[in-house]
């Protein structure tokens, strides 16, 4: 009963976030329409740009982690399963772009043992440490509101949760000898970090991209909200991709000139960004395997 009530949660939640951030971007239309008159096409070309290199340094990670396992993949077939299920994100549930790497993973021979832990381990690690960095700055800038006592336990929480992960799935999913080696694990955790750097200055170059958009705040503040907001959006399991969630915690914890509704509308527009950056990626891809053919950089064991 439960896993039917959430799957109606998150087909309903979807269409009725987006029917407010629709709502939203109405009430502020006149807000917006100035500040997209005076952003800079530079910065938000920037910022697509860089979230194209968050799609290429994610697969990293994949290859990592499923090495760390005892299964093979080069970082290009990573790539390749990767930027070939790009769409599939777009696709309601917000499930399917995993579902599709872990397919495509399979039919080239990984251990489905393995596929667990890497699954696990690539959403446990975003999601600690996310909340781990940005838990901690929106507690030290919000520390005596409602939010930053839930950032505080958040941060805490993540700090924990970056070794209890590598421990449970080795005791608890892996078998002797395909335990992750503890230099690995903290390899991957450190790949975790630098790929979130990526996406969080993705995210501060569109803010900046817009003139007086974030008021007073530094932008290690707004890149702590960016990565808080974040990890309460993707831990609240009925909304996909955080949708709705994201934009108004954000909103709800900065003081930005065009106020709470037009802060959120802009924050929905970062997804904007993010979608033609991974149409970037997919179209890429595959005009890189037109062009080589079978060459073994993109083809899959």
């Amino acid at each position: 009963m439960m896993k039917t009530l959430l799957g109606w949660a998150k087909l309903l939640f979807t269409p009725i976030a987006l029917a407010f951030l629709f709502y939203f971007v109405w009430l502020a239309r006149h807000d917006l329409a100035v500040l997209l008159s005076e952003a800079s096409l530079l910065r938000l070309t920037t910022a697509l740009l860089l979230w194209c290199l968050f799609n290429m340094a994610t697969p990293w990670l994949s290859s990592l982690l499923l090495g760390g396992c005892g299964s093979k993949v080069s970082c290009w077939q990573a790539f390749a399963i990767h930027a070939s299920r790009l769409p599939a994100r777009y696709v309601p549930g917000g499930v399917w772009h995993t579902v599709g790497r872990v397919m495509d993973y399979r039919q080239a021979g990984v251990d489905p043992r393995h596929l667990t832990a890497f699954v696990v381990l690539e959403n446990g690690l975003a999601a600690a440490v996310a909340m781990a960095v940005g838990g901690g700055i929106v507690f030290l800038s919000h520390s005596s509101t409602f939010w930053g006592s839930i950032a505080g336990a958040s941060s805490l929480a993540g700090i924990v949760a970056i070794p209890v992960l590598g421990i449970v799935v080795n005791r608890t999913i892996l078998t002797r000898p395909d335990r992750m080696h503890v230099l690995v694990y903290g390899c991957a955790v450190g790949v975790m970090a630098m790929i979130w750097v990526v996406a969080t200055t993705a995210f501060l170059l569109y803010l900046n991209a817009f003139p007086y958009a974030i008021g007073d705040h530094t932008q290690i503040e707004m890149g702590g909200i960016y990565l808080f907001s974040w990890g309460v959006g993707f831990l609240s399991v009925f909304a996909p991709q955080g949708i709705g969630v994201f934009e108004l915690i954000s909103s709800e914890l900065t003081q930005s000139s065009i106020g709470f509704v037009g802060f959120a509308a802009l924050i929905g527009g970062f997804r904007l960004v993010v979608l033609m950056a991974d149409l970037v990626v997919w179209f890429g891809y595959h005009l890189m395997r037109i062009r080589v053919g079978n060459n073994p950089i993109t083809a899959r064991k």
